[in-house]
């Protein structure tokens, strides 16, 4: 499947003040503020390399998160009202395709994004479920204001149960690539398994490891 190349993405990612990050993550409130922005910053660089996407939208609730990404990152201030009262207030500056992706995915890259985007070309709203196959990591729209974003608890049983399609892999290769999109880090565990599948240079420098590797099946 190819990226229509008339259809570009816009894509918002919701970022949390560095002080109320991954709360799960560490108990040392540096250490989790660290790995946040890693994490974020390999995403970010992932969505500046990817096919597709046409611009890039932090939603967050830090003042001086613009301080820390590029002048190409368009910041919209909110909140913290929580994350889809945040995400629906972003998604109404945007118009056309969106993509709502999660800023922990530090095993994303651009192939990796690309693939999910071709994939979601197959339907007007589609989601991407996290590793356990409870949660979302990716959330995309062909029409933003058709978007209504259900995060939390079990949100991949309520964005189905709300229409959007399931995206699934249509080869062995895209099911490798799809699984760094589903390696969202909540806990030490997710950030073990998130170095096992191979992380970003930002990531990598954080933890002192080898950057992005292959799966080693």
């Amino acid at each position: 499947m190819r990226l229509d190349a008339e259809m570009l993405w816009t894509a918002l990612v919701p970022v949390k003040a560095s002080a109320l990050a991954k709360s799960r993550l560490d108990q040392d409130p540096s250490i989790r503020a660290r790995l946040s922005a890693a994490f974020l910053t390999d995403v970010l660089s992932a969505m500046a390399n990817a096919a597709g996407i046409g611009e890039i939208v932090v939603v967050t609730d830090d003042a001086d998160l613009h301080l820390r990404v590029g002048p190409s990152v368009r910041i919209h201030l909110t909140g913290p009202h929580g994350l889809n009262p945040d995400l629906s207030a972003g998604l109404q500056t945007i118009e056309g395709p969106v993509a709502v992706i999660a800023a922990d995915l530090p095993c994303l890259t651009a192939e990796s994004l690309t693939c999910a985007l071709q994939l979601a070309e197959a339907d007007k709203r589609s989601f991407v479920t996290d590793a356990q196959g409870l949660g979302t990591t990716m959330l995309f729209a062909k029409d933003a204001s058709a978007c209504v974003p259900m995060f939390g608890r079990r949100s991949h049983a309520r964005h189905a149960q709300a229409g959007y399609a399931e995206i699934q892999p249509d080869s062995p290769a895209n099911a490798a690539l799809l699984s760094r999109a589903r390696r969202d880090v909540d806990t030490a565990l997710d950030l073990w398994d998130a170095a096992r599948i191979g992380v970003g240079s930002a990531t990598s420098e954080a933890l002192g490891i080898t950057p992005i590797r292959a799966i080693q099946q």
